[in-house]
């Protein structure tokens, strides 16, 4: 059988510990758990093997005995962070649908509690830690009494994963862009009005306008974030909800 790839090893307990050097001191949770507070409090600029070592007291090389480089370390903390976040468990009375509706807000609410989880690269592989595995099983649990087509669930986890991900993060990047602009930079309509021009963006150029984009940009609310990932996640439901009837019927 294949070794499974670093850090996706340490995930699963498969790693083989050192049998050289001092007799270990520390633990994978608690050099991990370090280091997602310091990306918690302070984002991932910040963080690295000499600070988390710095926080627990420790020497930078010690921590390499347990994890072998600041990308694996990541990777660890990703994992680790959907664990700390248990998905809710589906219940067969309610169907498919409250049962999905709830996984995803509560992915909602993984992605702001560690915000800096958005801004991890993926890495060589697919999510396979048994944090993530374990919201994916939920959400296919979700849709099991369903008609869909095994690929077709796969789909319709990732179509929602995808949504979640990209809403959360692009609500983060219009917060940090309008403190920019408090910061003394020129507001997005007057920026849109310095660039955009009715023969090559008309579409646009109406609306600029029109003043469509005239209001102060102050960043999203919590509650205008809420309307938002409603309308969109409702947007979406209501989109499944007509393939499931579809796949029942035999019309997909």
């Amino acid at each position: 059988m294949p070794d499974l790839p670093p850090g996706v090893d340490v995930l699963w307990g498969r790693r083989e510990p050192a049998k050289r050097g001092p007799r270990p001191n520390l633990s994978i949770e608690q050099i991990v758990d370090a280091a997602i507070e310091i990306a918690s409090a302070e984002g991932l600029g910040p963080l690295s093997m000499n600070r988390v070592a710095e926080k627990l007291g420790k020497s930078a090389m010690s921590l390499y005995r347990y994890v072998r480089n600041k990308d694996e370390l990541l990777q660890l903390m990703t994992d680790v962070s959907a664990l700390k976040a248990q998905p809710p468990e589906p219940d067969d009375e309610l169907g498919w649908r409250p049962n999905l509706e709830s996984w995803a807000y509560a992915l909602v609410g993984v992605y702001r509690s560690y915000p800096w989880v958005l801004h991890v690269p993926i890495g060589p592989t697919p999510p396979i830690g048994p944090g993530q595995l374990s919201w994916l099983d939920r959400a296919l649990a979700c849709l099991r009494q369903t008609h869909l087509p095994a690929d077709v669930q796969v789909g319709v986890v990732m179509l929602l994963l995808t949504f979640v991900r990209g809403q959360v993060r692009m609500t983060q990047e219009v917060n940090q862009g309008a403190a920019a602009i408090a910061a003394g930079y020129p507001s997005y309509a007057e920026m849109l009005r310095m660039v955009v021009d009715k023969d090559h963006l008309p579409a646009l150029a109406a609306l600029v306008d029109e003043g469509v984009f005239d209001d102060p940009m102050e960043g999203i609310s919590d509650r205008e974030f809420d309307l938002e990932v409603r309308f969109g996640l409702t947007m979406i439901f209501d989109g499944i909800d007509r393939l499931v009837t579809a796949y029942e019927e035999g019309t997909p």
